[in-house]
C-alpha cells in the first residue's frame, strides 16, 4: 500500500518512477525501470505499483479496471488485490507488488524482489498439484528449474504429494513420475521441463478428489526381529489386511531395516500369489524403490506404505476364471515351477563343464 511522507525518507531502496499528478490524470501509468515494467495505479486517493505482466498468460495490466482495491485483467479475468499482488484465482498467480511512497509531489517505489522467487515457485507446484491444474504445475516446474533449482527437488514434491493424498496408494501417476526423473539424464536441457511435467501431472491427476493416506505409527516400543516382522506382514497381506500390514512395515524401517531387508519383505508378499495385478504390482514395487534412489532412504517411512494397499487388495491370477477355465494355468505354472530349481542347477554344470 500507499506510504505518504511529509519529509523525505531514506532513499536507499527506492527509485523515482513518476511525478504523482500524471498517476492522477492518467489512473494507471506504465513505467520503466531498472529493467522493470511496472503499472502504477492510483485508486482511493492511495498510489499502487504492480508488476504490468499478467502472471497468467503474461499479457499487459495497464488499462485494466481497477475497482474496490481489486485489479481485473482483461483478457482472461484474473483477479488480484491491488495492495498485495495476491490472486483470486488459483489458476492465476500473484502478481508482484512493489511498496511505494510519495515523496514531495514523486512516486518512488522500492525495486528489492517483493519475494523469494525459490520459496513462491515451491509453494505455487504445490498449489498446482493440490487442485490438478496443469498450467501453474508447468509454469512453477519451468521456474525452478530455470533459477537452477536440482530436478530432484520438484520430484521429491510430486512424490510426498501422491504418497500421501491418495488413500489408495501408489498407482500409475507416481510409477511415470518415476520414470520421468530417471529419463532425466537422458535428455536434452530443453526437454527436462516437459519429462517433470509430465510426471508430475500425472500424481496430480491421480491425487484429484482423492481422500488423504494416514500412514499409521510403528509399533511402541517393539522389540521384534525384522525375521518375524517380515512373517506378520506376508501373513496380513494373505488376509488383506492393509492396516495391519502397513504397521509392519512401518516398524521394520524404524526399527533399522534396510534397503535389501525391505525389498524382501515387499517382493516376498508380491510373489505369494501369481501375477498379481497383472504385473502391476512388482513394478509398482520396483519403481517406488527406484523414488528411494533418488531421493534417500530417510524417505522410507512415508513413501513404501502407499504400497501397501496395492499389496493387500491386488487380484491374485489364481482367483479369476480366466486362469483357471477352460485350461489351469495356475497348474501348468505350479508343475514348472517345481522343475526350475533341477533346471537351473543343470544349466550352471553345463555352463561350468564348457
Amino acid at each position: 500500500m500507499t506510504l505518504i511522507f511529509k519529509e523525505t525518507t531514506n532513499k536507499d531502496n527506492y527509485t523515482r518512477v513518476a511525478q504523482l499528478k500524471d498517476v492522477q490524470a492518467a489512473g494507471s501509468l506504465l513505467v520503466h525501470k531498472e529493467k522493470h515494467t511496472i503499472v502504477l495505479f492510483y485508486s482511493d486517493n492511495k498510489v499502487y505499483a504492480i508488476d504490468n505482466r499478467c502472471p497468467h498468460m503474461g499479457f499487459p495490466l495497464q488499462g485494466s479496471p481497477c475497482k474496490d482495491g481489486i485489479v481485473t485483467c482483461p483478457w482472461h479475468y484474473a483477479r488480484f488485490d491491488i495492495a498485495s499482488g495476491g490472486t483470486f484465482d488459483s489458476w492465476a498467480d500473484d502478481v508482484p507488488a512493489f511498496p511505494v511512497e510519495i515523496r514531495d509531489g514523486e512516486v518512488w517505489v522500492n525495486l528489492a524482489p517483493p519475494v523469494n522467487p525459490h520459496v513462491h515457485q515451491r509453494q505455487r507446484l504445490e498449489d498446482g498439484l493440490k487442485q490438478s491444474i496443469s498450467l501453474v504445475i508447468a509454469k512453477s516446474t519451468i521456474a525452478l528449474l530455470d533459477i537452477g533449482v536440482n530436478p530432484a527437488e520438484p520430484f521429491q514434491i510430486g512424490l510426498k504429494f501422491g504418497t500421501s493424498y491418495n488413500k489408495t496408494g501408489w498407482s500409475i501417476g507416481l510409477t511415470i513420475h518415476t520414470c520421468m526423473i530417471n529419463l532425466l539424464p537422458y535428455l536434452d536441457e530443453e526437454d527436462k521441463p516437459r519429462a517433470l511435467f509430465h510426471g508430475l501431472s500425472a500424481v496430480a491427476n491421480d491425487s484429484a478428489d482423492a481422500p488423504p493416506l494416514f500412514v499409521v505409527q510403528p509399533l511402541p516400543n517393539s522389540t521384534v526381529d525384522f525375521p518375524t516382522l517380515k512373517s506378520w506382514f506376508c501373513q496380513f497381506i494373505e488376509v488383506r489386511d492393509s492396516e495391519a500390514a502397513q504397521r509392519c512395515l512401518v516398524s521394520a524401517i524404524r526399527s533399522g531395516a534396510n534397503l535389501e531387508q525391505v525389498a524382501d519383505m515387499l517382493f516376498s508378499s508380491a510373489t505369494d500369489h501369481r501375477y498379481l495385478d497383472i504385473g502391476h504390482t512388482l513394478d509398482f514395487i520396483n519403481k517406488a524403490l527406484e523414488a528411494l534412489d533418488v531421493v534417500g532412504w530417510e524417505a522410507a517411512e512415508s513413501v513404501l506404505p502407499s504400497l501397501v494397499s496395492g499389496l493387500a487388495n491386488a487380484s491374485r491370477m489364481e482367483e479369476s476364471n480366466s486362469w483357471r477355465y477352460p485350461v489351469d494355468l495356475v497348474a501348468i505354472l505350479e508343475s514348472a515351477f517345481e522343475q526350475l530349481p533341477t533346471v537351473l542347477s543343470a544349466g550352471v554344470r553345463f555352463v561350468h563343464s564348457k
